[in-house]
C-alpha cells in the first residue's frame, strides 16, 4: 500500500512542475535543479515510468511479437506569432518478434501566421525500426537504439513552407532502469542532417503509477542544433488513462523554460488514443476431459 507521505511527495511534485508551466523562470537557472529534483523525488515512489506517446522522447518497450500499438492524436504547438497543429497525427508501431517495434508516422500540418493565411499539408513521414539488444530482468535493465528516417512526402508542403527540405536521419540510444519498482527513462540521440537540421537531442521521463488504470508522468527535453539556429529546452507533464483492454488515452501538457522572445514554444499539447490489437490469435486451450 502506498503510504500518504509518498502520494504526499508526488502531489508536490507535481504542483511544482505545474507552477513552472504557468510562470516564465530561466531555464539556465533551474534546469539543474529541477533535474536532481525530480530524480530524488522519483527514486522515493512506487512509480512506472513510460516514454514513447503523448512524450517527446522514447523508451526500450517494444509492442511484443504480432501486436500493433496505433496512436491516433492531435497536438498543438504555440508560439508568439505562430499556432502549429497537427490534426490529425497517425504513428503506426508493430511488433516484429519480441525485441523489434516497425513504426511509421506522419502528420497533416495546420499553419496559423498572426496576419497571415493559414496553411495546411502534409508533415514530414517518419520511419524507424527500434531494436532493444540488451534486456536483463535480473538487473532490471533494458537498452536500445531507435533508428529513423525523416523525409518529405510528394506534396507542395516545401513549397507552401509548412516544412523544410531535405532529410534527416535520428540514431538515439533509450534506457530503461529500474530501482525496486521504479523506473527512469533517459535517451540521448542525434539528427544527422546535411543541412540546418543537425541536432543533439536528451531527454529524461520519470513517472507515477496512480493505479491499474492512471499513470502520470513528467518529462524533461532538450535539443539544440549544431549551427546554433535553434534550442529548445522543455518541460512537460502527461500519462495515459486505461480505458479498456485495447483504448488508452494519451494526454501531455507542456512548454519552454524560456521568454517568447527565444521563439520556443509557449505551449505545446498533446491528446490522442491508442489502439492496441494483435494479428496473432490466442490459442484456446483444449477442454478438460474427465477421468
Amino acid at each position: 500500500m502506498k503510504s500518504p507521505a509518498n502520494n504526499f511527495c508526488f502531489l508536490g511534485e507535481i504542483a511544482i512542475l505545474v507552477a513552472l508551466l504557468e510562470i516564465r523562470i530561466p531555464f539556465r537557472i533551474f534546469a539543474g535543479p529541477l533535474l536532481v529534483l525530480i530524480l530524488a523525488v522519483a527514486l522515493s515512489l512506487p512509480a512506472v515510468a513510460q516514454a514513447g506517446p503523448p512524450f517527446i522522447g522514447d523508451d526500450p518497450g517494444t509492442p511484443g511479437d504480432g501486436n500493433w500499438e496505433i496512436n491516433v492524436a492531435g497536438y498543438v504547438e504555440r508560439h508568439p506569432t505562430e499556432r502549429i497543429y497537427n490534426a490529425p497525427i497517425l504513428d503506426a508501431n508493430y511488433g516484429w518478434g519480441p525485441r523489434i517495434q516497425l513504426k511509421y508516422q506522419v502528420p497533416y500540418l495546420v499553419v496559423g501566421d498572426d496576419g497571415g493565411p493559414t496553411r495546411s499539408g502534409l508533415g514530414k513521414s517518419l520511419a524507424g525500426v527500434k531494436w532493444r539488444f540488451y534486456d536483463n530482468d535480473e538487473k532490471g535493465l533494458q537498452i536500445s537504439t531507435y533508428p529513423q528516417f525523416e523525409f518529405n512526402n510528394p506534396d507542395n508542403s516545401v513549397q507552401r513552407g509548412l516544412v523544410d527540405s531535405g532529410v534527416r536521419f535520428y540514431l538515439p540510444i533509450e534506457l530503461t532502469k529500474k530501482v525496486g519498482p521504479f523506473e527512469v527513462n533517459p535517451e540521448i540521440g542525434y539528427w544527422f542532417a546535411s543541412n540546418k537540421g543537425a541536432a543533439w537531442a536528451t531527454g529524461l521521463v520519470v513517472g507515477h503509477e496512480v493505479n491499474k488504470r492512471l499513470e502520470l508522468d513528467a518529462e524533461l527535453y532538450n535539443t539544440a542544433n549544431t549551427n546554433g539556429s535553434d534550442h529548445w529546452n522543455t518541460f512537460d507533464g502527461g500519462g495515459r488513462y486505461k480505458l479498456g483492454e485495447h483504448f488508452v488515452l494519451l494526454f501531455m501538457a507542456g512548454r519552454s523554460f524560456r521568454g517568447p522572445a527565444s521563439e520556443q514554444p509557449q505551449f505545446f499539447g498533446y491528446l490522442g488514443m491508442q489502439f492496441l490489437f494483435s494479428m496473432k490469435h490466442k490459442k484456446e486451450s483444449p477442454p478438460e476431459t474427465s477421468p
